[in-house]
């Protein structure tokens, strides 16, 4: 239901319950005077009938607003914002769904090298944030408990990635908050400038194949629930002799 179309409804729905406010007003008092008369019984009647219409019309408001109305306005209030968000990160994206993605190497802050080339063959998640970032540390507990779930599974590789961050504030920041995930500082965006032009926090699925199979921009539980689901999927596709998992 549209906004004018509502307004519309609700506008008679007022004009209707004046008028039946008005006639039970009108049968009140008249019933009061000609309480005695046999004209009573008609006002009465009259009095009988403007209640019921009075409380049909306050539960047909109730329902075109709650039932009706604000449902929809709601539903399509969440397709602006998904389209918004769909729009964002198409344009503020250097790479989509679907193009392979970009090689890069680097140190982890446990001295650990990582190679997205040499991870071909595995399902790779890399999350970028910055430690001053609030929506990025709302979502990294969730990437923990992702990396604490999976990373005994054979074929999956993690890696967070802080970006204009050095490894001193990496570490840090991960030693504060409890983090035990691969991470590795990115202070001049090097690698983030391959995947996006700007935002955070950002996540990346990478296949076996080394397509980019799931991209997102901002936290939203929506998207982790996505998230999860493409790992799964990722996952299943992998032979069952692939590579040892990322923690023996």
């Amino acid at each position: 239901m549209s906004g004018e179309t509502y307004n519309l409804v609700i506008y008679l729905i007022a004009i209707t319950m004046s008028i039946a406010i008005g006639v039970l007003v009108f049968s009140l008092g008249f019933m009061l005077l000609r309480w005695k008369t046999p004209k009573r019984r008609g006002h009465a009647l009259r009095l009988l009938s403007s209640v019921i219409a009075i409380i049909g019309l306050y539960a047909v408001t109730y329902v075109v607003s709650n039932w009706i109305y604000w449902p929809s306005l709601v539903r399509e209030k969440i397709a602006e914002a998904n389209a918004f968000r769909a729009e964002r990160l198409i344009k503020t994206s250097v790479v989509q769904e679907g193009d392979t993605a970009p090689d890069f190497s680097v140190t982890t802050t446990d001295g650990e090298l990582f190679s997205l080339a040499a991870a071909r063959g595995e399902v790779v998640l890399i999350n970028f944030y910055s430690n001053w970032c609030g929506p990025c540390r709302l979502e990294l507990p969730h990437i923990q408990q992702i990396w604490d779930e999976r990373k005994k599974n054979p074929g999956f590789r993690l890696l967070v990635i802080g970006r204009e961050e050095t490894e001193e504030k990496v570490k840090q920041f991960c030693e504060e908050y409890g983090f035990t995930f691969p991470v590795a500082p990115d202070p001049k965006r090097e690698i983030y400038s391959q995947f996006a032009h700007e935002l955070i926090p950002r996540t990346f699925v990478v296949s076996p194949e080394g397509k980019i199979v799931f991209s997102s921009v901002g936290f939203y539980q929506d998207d982790l629930e996505k998230l999860k689901v493409v790992l799964d999927q990722q996952r299943a596709g992998l032979p069952v002799e692939n590579s040892k998992p990322a923690v023996e």
